[in-house]
């Protein structure tokens, strides 16, 4: 089954660090193959990383071709000091306090609030999103909506909470563990999004703290879906490649990077893969409904594309390492990230030169797959 002639199209972005330079190469591909106008894409929904690119998208939706040259100018000059501070008197100071809070107990300084301080990343957005062009994109018609999902830490109810602008007509909603909020979004929203646990200090929204987008949204595609989007083109920040698992070789014992690295593949990879699968599933389920039963039902078909890396980005990750600051360096030495399969530096390093191989990368494979994104937009076209 396929969604009626006409149905609204959505880009869902999700999170990956630095890996979501590779989100911007695909956009700028994907801008090349349509006519010159106005954003494809009625609702863009983005967490973590992704919601940076979601609102660089929303800002400018009624010039696609300039929304993803920005993107695409903005990672290609990205430097690490962009996103978080490496200085050797910042490092120092963050080193000293966990020293000092761990050997203390708290007593001697307060308790430290993340690994590092990203207070160059919230400059940067200021920089380069005009979020005051959200709401005229929308009031132009040149987006329905804009969705940006944070995890909220509330004891009373941690939940996924997406933060959305869009036409009055789209309402909130209110689900298990997760729930819609319309608001006017804000670069608090985003920084929010990406704030990933434990690297990142929590945002503080309306009393609230909010981290990493990724951490609870378990059903990645809902939000699109939530605000009527019925195709969905996905771009994804893992390659395709499961080596099964035989339990046959023993392995060493990993290193706190390497378990920081599965934890960052769980939130921004295995969630999507999950809501994947079961979109499939109701897709088929519905297929072999009656008629009758289709209006019984308020389950329509979703219509999706997937676009993901066609090279292992940890490869690419280590060729780029040495271009990471010695602070780093030493950090991920310290902690066993150095060498390796190189899992959580694909994450991390946000240097232009791994950004600018991740955006020709996401440009070439949008373009092997440009028969499948185009025939998202033909019904649309007809």
């Amino acid at each position: 089954m396929r969604p009626e002639p006409g149905a609204p199209v959505g880009l869902v972005l999700p999170g990956g660090g630095a890996r979501a330079a590779y989100q911007a190469g695909a956009l700028s591909a994907i801008s090349a193959m349509l006519p010159p106008g106005p954003s494809p894409f009625a609702v863009v929904a983005g967490q973590s990383a992704g919601a940076i690119n979601a609102a660089g998208l929303a800002c400018r939706a009624g010039d696609f071709v300039g929304a993803a040259a920005s993107l695409v100018a903005a990672w290609s000059r990205l430097r690490i000091s962009d996103v978080i501070r490496t200085d050797v008197p910042a490092t120092g100071r963050r080193a000293l306090v966990w020293a000092l809070t761990a050997a203390s107990g708290g007593w001697l300084v307060e308790n430290p609030r993340s690994f590092f301080d990203n207070a160059p990343l919230a400059q940067m957005l200021a920089r380069e999103i005009d979020f005051a062009g959200i709401d005229a994109s929308i009031a132009r018609g040149h987006l329905r909506a804009l969705a940006v999902t944070a995890s909220v830490y509330s004891d009373e109810s941690g939940q996924a909470v997406t933060f959305f602008a869009g036409q009055p007509q789209q309402g909130e909603w209110f689900r298990m563990r997760r729930c819609g909020l319309r608001r006017r979004i804000g670069p608090e929203h985003v920084m929010a999004s990406a704030a990933l646990p434990f690297l990142f200090p929590a945002q503080e929204i309306e009393g609230q703290f909010y981290g990493d987008g990724a951490l609870r949204l378990t059903a990645p595609l809902s939000p699109a879906i939530r605000l009527g989007a019925r195709r969905l083109l996905v771009i994804a920040a893992r390659d395709p490649e499961v080596p099964p698992v035989t339990g046959m070789t023993p392995s060493p014992y990993p290193s706190l990077a390497e378990i920081a690295g599965h934890m960052l593949d769980i939130v921004f990879n295995d969630h999507l893969d999950t809501d994947l699968e079961r979109l499939t599933r109701i897709n088929r389920t519905l297929g072999v409904f009656t008629p009758e039963q289709m209006a019984a039902t308020e389950l329509r078909p979703v219509e999706v594309v997937v676009l993901r890396p066609s090279r292992d980005l940890r490869e690419i990750a280590g060729r780029h390492a040495r271009a990471l600051p010695w602070t780093m360096r030493t950090l991920l030495r310290g902690i066993g990230g150095w060498g390796g399969d190189w899992r959580l530096p694909s994450y991390l390093n946000f240097d232009a030169g791994y950004c600018a191989e991740l955006i020709e990368l996401g440009r070439a494979d949008a373009l092997a797959q440009r028969d499948e994104i185009l025939g998202l937009f033909a019904p649309v076209a007809a």
